[in-house]
């Protein structure tokens, strides 16, 4: 009987260090994205680039130094154009999951942006991805990421259905 409890207590407290890990690994990745929007809102392109994950797109080809590239030249006319973030904000960080040798994590987000005297306004989720076992995380834009390419992009990916996405753009005033 007494070994009986003591496996039991065991797997109660492996139980609930695991959910604790799960939540100091939804912390970080918080953390991580909260910088990457701060760094987005000051159209910060080699911060930005710093927490963004691109190796999706390397393995198609693509040169992490044109990525960065690409980034900096969008951030340098948002500014020239006056574009300004009016709100981004994160939403709940998802359970982090684990897929080959990769942790994942849904962070949704809500962003109204003016540009060109237009208000735009997106509700999407940041994909973040840590190669190390959570200590550390980059992300990519969720926005295009649907039930039907989620498995290109996230080899495995079985999991519940993604967040929502959607985008609204009011006319010029």
């Amino acid at each position: 009987m007494r070994k009986i409890c003591q496996v039991l207590i065991g797997a109660a407290l492996g139980l609930a260090s695991l959910q604790l890990c799960a939540g100091d690994l939804s912390a970080e990745a918080a953390r991580d994205a909260r910088h990457l929007v701060s760094c987005m809102k000051d159209f910060d392109a080699p911060c930005a680039n710093s927490l963004t994950y691109t190796k999706a797109l390397e393995d198609h080809g693509f040169s992490r130094d044109q990525l960065d590239q690409v980034v900096t030249n969008l951030y340098q006319k948002l500014k020239s154009v006056g574009a300004k973030y009016s709100r981004f904000e994160l939403g709940a960080a998802g359970e982090p999951f684990v897929v080959g040798e990769k942790t994942y994590i849904f962070i949704p987000y809500e962003m109204e942006m003016v540009l060109d005297g237009r208000d735009t306004s997106s509700k999407a989720f940041f994909v973040g991805v840590s190669e190390d076992s959570g200590v550390s995380w980059k992300f990519f834009d969720g926005r295009r990421l649907t039930q039907d390419n989620v498995d290109a992009i996230i080899p495995g990916y079985k999991g519940a259905p993604l967040p929502e996405v959607s985008t609204h753009q009011a006319a010029a005033q």
